[in-house]
């Protein structure tokens, strides 16, 4: 029997038009049809056209109804169409099983996922753990947003982490002769989320939001440079072994008693030799002014001192990095405020850097000689619960500036 088309459109247009809606919704969820199609709350015409369909007297009742029997019944004598699946798809077009589709698309995402394993552990066996938390996290459909997508990200992904270690390429370099791209591992792109990702899985590294400085120091780990000319990372007295551009460089200032500034591209293209310097003490200052003063009083004694310069960059990490994994002996000193205490916080957690004069007593003693307004207040002290209350019950701030004679005459002393 075929649908009359007409006579369909004519019975239920707008007004019993919330009828088609509830049987289409169910046909396309595979959904078995209820007994009866309720309405709350109807207009006067969609009250009108029901009990016109049914030849129901009027009613005030607060909802509307129909039988699905009913309703069939009155279709096929009608003989407008054979059944209620046939009417709603001449009204509203073909019904999608919609059940269907989402185990269709369920299939392919899990044929995405055994596909990323499968060439991730072909790289790298630590790499099983990324494919793994990829789908699990479902990080990689959120970045992606369908299946054919992801299965592409993925594989550039696993192309690039391919190329891991590199030596000493810039990260546009790399992307350009891996993926024919350039920019497509440019900074907060979902393709540089995932690798890093992967960087984070075979290097050991724990997964973590990082900041644009950890990611580039992250990047340079294995071997790929970002900014690789700007934020150098400022030291004096630092004498690691080694032939190369590097050591020879850090001897020689150190043997000046100068200053050095020593760029990623550097650190990363000329390695030294730092297990000279296990067992070493190396001070890391926050500002320039300590490694200038140290230089000047000290000269060629001079102790090994890394500046950080504010918050540290790719640069200042990645030497850092090399020092602790050389088991050198960090030490740590920066301002009494917010920013100090958050350069003194990741010193301490990425490096298992130790503080240096940094206790509340030494704020109390340096406070009551110096300071300025603190404004914002600091963050908790990982290394001293007590000096953070100490700074906000003063509201004094102290700049390692203000406290240079005494820091550099008890570096002279050591």
């Amino acid at each position: 029997m075929s649908v009359d088309q007409a006579r369909a459109e004519a019975l239920f247009g707008a007004e019993l038009a919330w009828v088609i809606d509830r049987l289409h919704a169910r046909f396309e969820r595979g959904q078995p049809l209820p007994a009866r199609l309720r309405l709350h709350a109807p207009s006067d015409v969609e009250r009108d056209a029901v009990e016109r369909l049914t030849g129901r007297r009027p009613s005030a009742a607060g909802s509307i109804s129909i039988e699905v029997a009913e309703l069939t019944r009155i279709v096929v004598a009608a003989g407008i169409a054979a059944d209620l699946r046939s009417l709603v798809e001449a009204l509203r077009g073909p019904v999608v099983d919609r059940a269907a589709l989402v185990l269709a698309e369920q299939a392919r995402w899990g044929q995405v996922y055994e596909r990323l394993r499968a060439d991730a552990a072909k790289v790298d066996p630590s790499l099983d753990g990324w494919a793994e938390d990829l789908a699990a996290s479902g990080l990689l459909r959120r970045l992606a947003g369908d299946a054919d997508a992801a299965a592409e990200l993925g594989r550039q992904a696993v192309t690039v982490l391919g190329r891991l270690p590199a030596a000493a390429v810039p990260l546009s370099q790399l992307a350009a002769t891996a993926l024919g791209d350039s920019h497509a591992l440019d900074e907060d792109t979902a393709l540089s989320t995932l690798v890093l990702r992967g960087i984070e899985a075979v290097t050991g590294l724990p997964r973590r939001d990082r900041s644009a400085a950890e990611r580039r120091a992250l990047w340079a780990r294995v071997g790929v440079l970002l900014d690789e000319l700007s934020a150098p990372v400022l030291v004096v007295g630092l004498r690691p072994d080694g032939d190369g551009l590097l050591a020879r460089m850090l001897r020689a200032h150190a043997d000046a008693g100068e200053p050095c500034r020593v760029t990623l591209r550097t650190l990363v293209r000329h390695p030294a030799g730092w297990n000279a310097l296990e067992g070493q003490r190396v001070l890391v200052c926050e500002n320039p002014t300590v490694v200038a003063a140290v230089a000047e009083r000290c000269g060629r004694s001079a102790p090994p001192v890394v500046c950080t310069d504010g918050q540290p960059s790719a640069a200042v990490q990645t030497l850092l990095t090399h020092l602790a994994q050389a088991r050198a002996l960090l030490a740590f000193h920066v301002d009494f405020d917010g920013g100090g205490i958050r350069i003194g916080n990741l010193l301490a957690d990425r490096f298992g850097a130790r503080p240096w004069r940094m206790s509340r007593a030494d704020y109390e003693a340096a406070a009551a000689e110096a300071g300025r307004p603190l404004g914002a207040p600091p963050p908790a002290a990982s290394w001293d619960a007590a000096l953070t209350p100490a700074i906000v019950a003063r509201d004094r701030a102290v700049h390692e500036e203000q406290l240079l004679d005494g820091l550099v005459a008890e570096l002279q002393r050591r």
